[in-house]
């Protein structure tokens, strides 16, 4: 092998989310990667989705340039299935054995990286007092400033599965179209649809009141704007989101690959995941104090709470989900 093949396969190409993730992602968590690791470079693809993560998986099959790829659960379940993703276990990986229950399955072929809940975001000069449940988007008093952002968003997916919880009465036969016809009573209230950037710029610059966001982006926002934005995991709890780290089959960089994958799910990566993003850790063996870990919504009254998601089979029927919400008016008007 020639010095520069040798360069290369010890180097890491890793396929991230853009925007705010990769600005704090790639100095924050990989910065510490690479000062404990000089000898293996990590170059940041940024990636506007997992959506987008799998195109980019696809068209490099075969031939891959990329060694690491984050993905959520039903877009990782369709890579496992496309031979794009290269399955790990506990014997050559032993940190595997220190993750929380579910964070490995066999229709993965990596593990849970980090979780997400799925919170209520809210401008407190607008929304007072603080809202405490889903309710709160169904209630008048807050007129038209409800923001929401429509499917195939994983955001609009994961207020669908509230929706069908709130008013469905556990009755899958007819859940949806019960929270198809809870949220279409949303529409005379909401103010903002789909916004640009995102839905928690739209708060926070007073744009709309409140609306569902994810907790970890949502606690990043309050730290930066903190009179203008706050969020909270309701009272019923709620959906939420795992994002899986996986090993792409057939990678040159394999070896390196295994080696940054071992350290983002050692207890020293899962704490600066909590301190820096606000996502809940994975590794039971990671010191969390308990201000931290309800911040992240990850106590065990909170776990308790939370709305467990076919994330696999709604991916599949996104589509489905997008034309339902369109039929019951649920856009921009």
């Amino acid at each position: 092998m020639s010095a520069p093949t040798r360069a290369a396969a010890r180097s890491v190409t890793f396929a991230g989310y853009g925007g705010w993730f990769q600005s704090v992602f790639d100095p924050m968590i990989l910065g510490a990667f690479r000062k404990a690791h000089p000898d293996i470079p990590v170059f940041y693809y940024p990636v506007g989705n997992s959506y987008q993560a799998l195109s980019v998986l696809r068209a490099q099959r075969g031939f891959p340039t990329t060694g690491v790829a984050l993905l959520e659960t039903g877009i990782a379940a369709r890579a496992m299935a496309e031979g794009l993703v290269e399955p790990l276990d506990a014997g050559s990986m032993p940190v595997l054995n220190d993750l929380v229950a579910g964070a490995i399955s066999p229709n993965l072929g990596g593990p849970a990286l980090m979780l997400d809940n799925l919170a209520l975001g809210y401008n407190p000069t607008l929304i007072a007092p603080p809202p405490r449940s889903w309710r709160a988007l169904w209630n008048p008093v807050y007129g038209r400033r409800v923001v929401l952002q429509t499917p195939p968003d994983p955001l609009g997916l994961a207020i669908t599965a509230v929706a069908a919880g709130l008013y469905g009465v556990g009755d899958p036969k007819t859940s949806m179209d019960i929270a198809l016809t809870a949220l279409a009573q949303l529409v005379p209230r909401v103010g903002s649809w789909d916004p640009i950037p995102d839905v928690y710029t739209a708060i926070a610059d007073g744009d709309a009141g409140l609306g569902p966001c994810w907790n970890a982006r949502a606690q990043a926002q309050a730290a930066l704007t903190p009179h203008s934005f706050a969020a909270a995991i309701p009272d019923e709890g709620g959906p939420y989101l795992t994002t899986t780290i996986n090993l792409i089959k057939g990678t040159p960089q394999a070896d390196a690959s295994r080696t940054l994958i071992a350290w983002l799910l050692s207890p020293e990566a899962q704490r600066l995941l909590v301190d820096t993003m606000f996502y809940q850790p994975v590794n039971t063996k990671a010191d969390i104090p308990a201000a931290a870990l309800a911040r992240v919504g990850a106590t065990q009254a909170m776990i308790a709470r939370r709305m467990e998601m076919d994330w696999v089979g709604i991916t599949d029927a996104r589509d489905r989900v997008t034309a339902l919400w369109r039929s019951h008016g649920l856009e921009s008007q």
